[in-house]
C-alpha cells in the first residue's frame, strides 16, 4: 500500500507545523507513506544541530513513530550507485543523501514527495511530486 516516500523537506514542513503539509498528511492514510532511513538520519542530525536538541529529537520521534521507515540495503545501494554514476558522467551530481533517498524511492517503486523537484528531476526514472505546489488528488481519505 505504501506509495509515497516523504523527503526530508516535507517532513520538516510538518514538524514546523506548516498548514499545507499538515492538511495533506491529515487527508491521506499513513499506510500510503514512508520515509527512508536516510531521511531519519537527516532529521535526527538536524536535532543535534539545534539549540534544544532534546526537545527537537522528541518532536522528530513523535512525528516518525506512526510512519514506516524503509531500510537502505542491497537494492537501494545498487540503485544509488547507478544514480550517482549516471549523474557524475553528466557532471550533474546531487548530494549523496539525496541520491540515496532517490535510490530508495526507485528500489521500492515509490513516488518521492519533495519540494526539490528541479533537484530530483535529474534522476532518471524517478517520479517526484511537490505537495505544496500540487496537493494530491484522488487519494483515499482517512
Amino acid at each position: 500500500m505504501t506509495r509515497f516516500l516523504l523527503d526530508s523537506n516535507f517532513c520538516i514542513a510538518c514538524l514546523r507545523r506548516k498548514a499545507w503539509a499538515l492538511q495533506v498528511l491529515g487527508k491521506i492514510p499513513l499506510a500510503s507513506v514512508a520515509v527512508s532511513a536516510i531521511t531519519v538520519g537527516e532529521l535526527v542530525l538536524g536535532t543535534h544541530l539545534s539549540g534544544d536538541s532534546g526537545l527537537e529529537l522528541a518532536k522528530v520521534e513523535a512525528f516518525l513513530r506512526p510512519i514506516q521507515v524503509l531500510p537502505f540495503g542491497w537494492d537501494e545501494a545498487f540503485q544509488w550507485a547507478s544514480i550517482d554514476a549516471q549523474l557524475r558522467k553528466h557532471g550533474n551530481r546531487i548530494e549523496t543523501e539525496d541520491a540515496m533517498i532517490a535510490a530508495t524511492a526507485l528500489a521500492f517503486g515509490m513516488t518521492l514527495v519533495s519540494g526539490n523537484i528541479k533537484h530530483f528531476e535529474r534522476v532518471k526514472g524517478l517520479k517526484v511530486v511537490d505537495w505544496e505546489q500540487l496537493p494530491p488528488k484522488g487519494l483515499p481519505v482517512k
